[in-house]
């Protein structure tokens, strides 16, 4: 069983945690297995182990925090411990599959603005340049295909594509299924303000 927070439950079901970080002796889950949370099911997409000093600013979002110091803290709440740099830690990254009964409320509406300027920073940042507007025309363009037919398509490794989505689903933009992805309301509403922008004025 995977537990999570009760105050992060309705994030984790609507797919906007998709990383958390477990101050565990050995791995309680593992790669490829689902887990009950008590709200739904939970797919393990990767474990690995990490001193704390290796949490990423890419960590940030995924794992419903304000920054790495508020990781580290949520990693050794369970048991009051504390995490230093040093500390080891399991890196878990997953997906909610669903299956619970926990009501989900409808999303706020995103703002575009501050999405628009955290994709230009992803963009910036992104070693091979910017990738975050063909991504999500890619979803756009093929729902719910398989994660590793869109990362072949663009060029990614499939891991590698997969934890870029799930930056594009912390801002709203994405929702993921069983099999592939498709865009959220938002999502569409980003890649058609881009569309209209490189259009101008008629």
């Amino acid at each position: 069983m995977l537990m999570f927070r009760r105050e992060d439950r309705e994030r984790v079901a609507r797919g906007e945690i998709t990383v958390t970080f477990r101050l565990w002796k050995s791995a309680h889950v593992r790669a490829g297995k689902t887990y009950e949370s008590g709200f739904g099911r939970i797919e393990v997409e990767d474990v690995r182990v990490i001193p704390a000093a290796m949490i990423s600013e890419d960590d940030i979002g995924p794992s419903g925090c304000d920054d790495v110091a508020a990781i580290r803290e949520l990693a050794g709440e369970h048991t009051k411990a504390q995490v230093g740099p040093d500390t080891l830690l399991h890196r878990v990254q997953f997906r909610f599959i669903g299956d619970g009964a926990m009501p989900i409320e409808p999303r706020t509406p995103i703002d575009m603005e501050l999405v628009a300027a955290r994709l230009e920073r992803m963009d910036r940042l992104a070693p091979r340049g910017p990738w975050t507007l063909a991504a999500l025309r890619m979803i756009e363009r093929r729902p719910r295909a398989a994660a590793r037919l869109l990362a072949a398509e663009l060029g990614y490794e499939t891991l590698d594509f997969k934890r870029n989505v799930r930056k594009l689903k912390a801002l709203g933009l994405t929702i993921s299924h069983e099999a592939g992805y498709e865009l959220s309301d938002g999502g569409r509403a980003y890649v058609a303000s881009q569309r209209h922008r490189r259009a101008g004025p008629s």
